[in-house]
């Protein structure tokens, strides 16, 4: 694949992302992100809610709020380490932050575009049909869960994209496996989500690799609790107000939001049974993963391909804990192990994870009025399902 599809996929995504940016009422998330760095570069805490909400409800004015609207169900839940990322955006006026966020996207997406071509081992780079590989990048960027998250400038596709390229440096390695542990800290601005990266380092480059993803974050984030409450100690702090502020917000509520792709929203959609999610209950719930894709392992008697570890790590983050619909985007991670699948010669399991993302493509609100409203979760179960049940592709027999 030539880097000539990427880039144009890139480049059109990051022309909407810059019409957005042009639009006062989009990047309601980013202002969010931002105004946390702001007021936290100013001395003051991010996570007062009510400061939080006056802030977007003037930026975002809803002359007739209902309990569901945005302006009562917003906050800055983000880490400490946030504060640090989002700072250089903070330092800029709101239009040239947002501007500047838009070409972030981009050259995220970009790193998408050619998440593909990530191939691990010493296993040649995989081939397929020239016009899949062409119009590969395209529908990986132009689909209605890409762009509703370039609308509301949420982080995953920047996570995604971030992950991508730092697997790239690993490869290279030297010093640009620094870079590499410092662009994988920083999808842990959701670190629910971001869990897997650690495992999956130790298993793709070695321990050290995964301890330096570790000291970024943890170095990130002592760093941004100084910035927002004086002190590394203000962690503490940070999960104290996060444990309680969080379940206020009814999009963070399984029971309330359909588009949420954990276990515990399918079961309660299948069952009415809630599972209310804890920090206890999704590290319980990577347990029994990690656990699971162990048990696969040793039954296969073989060390899996680091595309199937990867898929792995995608599957999990969606699956585990309790996520919006907006996270499944870390699912683009799963697409060199279904080239690898087709490359094998397992053309049924690929099939059925691409069918599984091209789910996850499609909108919601197009999905709803034919009465289908599981297919975020479904989608991530039947991946979950393929990765713990499909071929591993091993590299080697144990």
């Amino acid at each position: 694949m030539t880097p000539a599809p990427a880039l144009l996929a890139a480049l059109l995504l990051g022309a909407f992302a810059l019409t957005q940016a042009a639009n006062p009422a989009r990047f309601p998330d980013f202002y969010i992100y931002r105004l946390g760095s702001e007021l936290a570069v100013r001395g003051e805490s991010p996570y007062d809610l009510a400061k939080v909400r006056v802030r977007v409800a003037e930026q975002f004015p809803d002359p007739d709020p209902t309990p569901a609207s945005f302006v009562n169900n917003c906050g800055y839940f983000l880490p400490p380490q946030a504060v640090v990322l989002f700072a250089p955006f903070a330092a800029l006026p709101l239009g040239a932050a947002k501007v500047a966020w838009a070409l972030v996207c981009a050259a995220s997406g970009f790193a998408v575009a050619r998440v593909a071509l990530l191939k691990f081992g010493s296993a040649p780079p995989l081939t397929g049909p020239p016009l899949v590989s062409q119009f590969l990048p395209l529908l990986l960027l132009l689909n209605f869960l890409t762009i509703g998250v370039v609308m509301v400038g949420q982080t995953s596709l920047a996570a995604a994209g971030a992950v991508v390229a730092g697997a790239w440096c690993f490869r290279r390695g030297g010093t640009w496996s620094v870079l590499a542990c410092g662009l994988w800290a920083v999808p842990f601005v959701k670190p629910h989500v971001a869990v897997p990266l650690v495992p999956l380092a130790w298993f793709l480059f070695g321990w050290a690799r995964a301890a330096g993803v570790v000291a970024w974050v943890i170095a990130l984030n002592l760093l941004g609790a100084t910035l927002a409450g004086g002190s590394p100690l203000f962690l503490r702090e940070y999960l104290d107000y996060l444990s309680e502020a969080h379940r206020a917000v009814m999009f963070n509520r399984a029971e309330l939001n359909p588009e949420m792709t954990s276990w515990n929203r399918l079961l309660y959609a299948m069952t009415g049974v809630l599972v209310e999610q804890t920090a206890l209950v999704a590290a319980l719930s990577y347990g029994v993963w990690f656990a699971l894709l162990a048990a696969r392992c040793a039954v296969a008697r073989a060390r899996p391909s680091g595309e199937w570890a990867l898929a792995a790590c995608a599957a999990g983050a969606v699956w585990c804990p309790q996520v919006l619909g907006y996270e499944v985007l870390a699912l683009v991670l799963v697409v060199p192990w279904a080239r690898e699948l087709f490359a094998h010669g397992h053309r049924r399991w690929g099939a059925l994870v691409v069918g599984a993302l091209a789910v996850q493509a499609l909108s919601f609100q197009m999905l709803e009025p034919l009465g289908v409203t599981l297919h975020r979760p479904m989608g991530a179960a039947a991946v979950a399902l393929a990765v713990l049940c499909g071929p591993l592709c091993a590299n080697r027999s144990t």
